[in-house]
């Protein structure tokens, strides 16, 4: 799954509700050796001295009628730009696969700042260059649309980037903070029990013959990481505000929605979808708890992980297999069980060498399903025509598409991949998708209401997020609210929990047209492929591949009702819908 970064930086990444990070060491990853260098990329420390000089010369020359020498001044400083989003993304990578390394973490916040700040002061001077004498030069030469986004772009002013850099460090704070609270431990009755031990066979044991203890243990776990990591969300959601009004919204949610995921449906039609998927998640939950009892493992080492993407990646179109073998000929991933590695997986793109990048930490239950998914976002990225960094906005909700629907189209696959427990990891594949689309709800719901009413304190959030989740599902009353701080997303990516939903919404189409006519829906996910995400908005193109948009009146229950069908194992099951 992916999250916008910055300008058009994005990283993919699995939805993790826990952290394992512990230690270093393990068992060495397959793939790509990242301490020596990422798609062939070595990362250094970058020096801004002589791109701000050259940003002054661009400057200077703005008024002038030099327009040979304005244009190759600044397709130096873009090449320098291009230098630094390759620069981030591979130390990015680097830290991912050690958070502990002391050295990744200082330098991918400061790669991270000197690119923000470096494109902030290129698009200033381009502004410059668009109401000097070479206009019409510079328009012809970078293309109208980047010329109109440089015509009206607003500097970043010194608050603005204060608070930038201030929500990096308190981001950078939280996976700390996690971190520590996964090693923490709660006494119950003279014992100490950590998470570990409470998802372990002695907890299960627990569970059965002291279950208000095993709840008990388990609040109390979670409320560590809640004290700990809930001041920091305060303080983010203050500086998120404050971002937006500096911008003229009221609040940060109504900011991301239309100029961080440039999304073409309104907050109205984002509200609707909320009470139309509160219809679809009783049934969901109620298949949930009465069919999933049956852990499935994928019992594959890496090595067979990925022979097995290859072997039906090649099954289902050229371009599919194409990447897959390039991906493995060239080791454009690292896949790894080490214990400092950063939990779930994401996709890069790594600009200076022109290819994608997995990262993926393993976990035994869903590995082929991790993989998949982040698989189709390195066929997208790999489809992708290179873009501006500087102007060209990332379509987040249509990125989604790519990889979820390939999650889908796998499915197809399971009765050889998964064998005995085909008819379970179906239900699983199947119901993760249902559960994307139930949880970007919950998710966006929960922070729409926290960036409306930022004065929440601690204990207000808890209730708030607690009475949310209860109202779709059911079960989760009485929950005390804590474990929404687990979920990176709220802290790293707000707002982005929604893309889950609507791209959801459209890879179950692409599943259920594949359960009919595998070819038909290998050929409506190529579609999205095809349109790409850059510059592209959500609605659009779902109609444009011939697909239902949630905006139409009874579509999120007519496109559900399949998907509850395959993950119930009740013959008689009416999927909970009332007539």
């Amino acid at each position: 799954m992916m999250k916008k970064k910055l300008l058009t930086i994005t990283l993919s990444v699995i939805l993790a509700f826990a952290f394992t990070l512990t230690g270093c060491g393990e068992e060495a990853p397959i793939g790509a050796d990242v301490t020596k260098n990422v798609a062939g990329v070595e990362y250094y420390h970058y020096d801004p001295a002589d791109f701000n000089a050259m940003c002054d010369e661009l400057e200077d020359l703005a008024t002038g009628d030099d327009a040979k020498a304005i244009i190759e001044t600044y397709d130096k400083l873009y090449a320098e730009c291009e230098e630094l989003d390759t620069l981030y993304s591979v130390i990015y990578v680097m830290y991912s696969t050690d958070v502990t390394n002391d050295y990744y973490s200082k330098e991918q916040l400061y790669s991270y700042d000197k690119l923000e700040k470096c494109c902030d002061k290129l698009c200033a001077v381009c502004r410059k260059v668009t109401e000097g004498p070479c206009a019409e030069q510079f328009k012809e030469h970078v293309g109208k649309d980047a010329f109109d986004v440089f015509a009206e772009y607003e500097p970043m002013s010194k608050r603005e980037k204060e608070l930038t850099k201030k929500e990096k460090k308190l981001v950078d704070e939280y996976y700390d903070v996690i971190e520590e609270a996964e090693k923490a431990t709660y006494t119950y009755k003279g014992e100490d029990w950590d998470f570990d031990r409470i998802n372990s066979d002695e907890g299960a044991e627990l569970s059965m013959s002291d279950y208000e203890g095993y709840v008990e243990i388990f609040d109390g776990l979670q409320k560590i990481a809640n004290d700990s990591a809930g001041p920091i969300f305060l303080k983010l959601v203050q500086i998120r505000n404050e971002l937006a009004k500096l911008n003229g919204y009221d609040n940060y949610a109504a900011y991301a929605d239309e100029q961080e995921y440039c999304r073409d449906y309104t907050e109205d039609e984002i509200r609707q979808l909320h009470k139309d998927v509160k219809k679809i998640a009783k049934p969901y939950f109620i298949s949930y708890y009465n069919s999933y009892d049956e852990q499935v493992t994928s019992n594959m080492s890496t090595k067979k992980l990925l022979q097995t993407l290859q072997k039906y990646t090649a099954e289902v179109d050229e371009l599919a297999s194409s990447s897959c073998q390039q991906m493995i000929d060239e080791n454009l991933f690292s896949i790894g069980d080490e214990s400092c590695r950063q939990d779930g997986a994401f996709t890069t793109y790594i600009r200076k060498a022109n290819r994608p990048f997995i990262s993926m930490t393993l976990d035994e239950q869903r590995d082929f399903i991790v993989l998949s998914h982040e698989f189709g976002h390195f066929t997208e990225y790999n489809n992708e025509t290179q873009t501006n960094i500087l102007t060209d906005s990332d379509n987040i909700d249509l990125a989604e598409i790519a990889s979820n629907g390939l999650q889908g189209l796998m499915t197809h696959f399971y009765d050889e991949i998964y064998k005995v427990q085909k008819d379970a990891a179906k239900r699983d594949a199947v119901g993760e998708l249902l559960e994307n689309v139930i949880d970007g709800c919950v998710e966006d719901e929960f922070q729409r209401a926290v960036y409306e009413n930022p004065d929440m304190t601690l204990e207000e959030i808890n209730a708030l997020y607690a009475k949310t989740y209860s109202e779709y599902n059911e079960w989760a009353e009485g929950d005390p609210g804590y474990s929404w701080v687990y979920i990176s997303h709220n802290f790293e990516a707000p707002m982005y929990y929604i893309s889950y939903t609507v791209s959801a919404l459209a890879a179950l189409q692409i599943w259920n047209q594949s359960t009919k006519n595998f070819d038909k829906g290998v050929k409506t996910w190529e579609k999205f492929i095809d349109y790409g995400t850059y510059n592209q908005t959500y609605l659009d193109i779902v109609e444009k591949c011939g697909l239902l948009k949630f905006t139409d009146k009874g579509a999120v229950k007519k496109i559900c009702r399949p998907a509850l069908k395959a993950i119930s194992t009740e013959k008689d099951y009416n999927y909970g819908f009332e007539n």
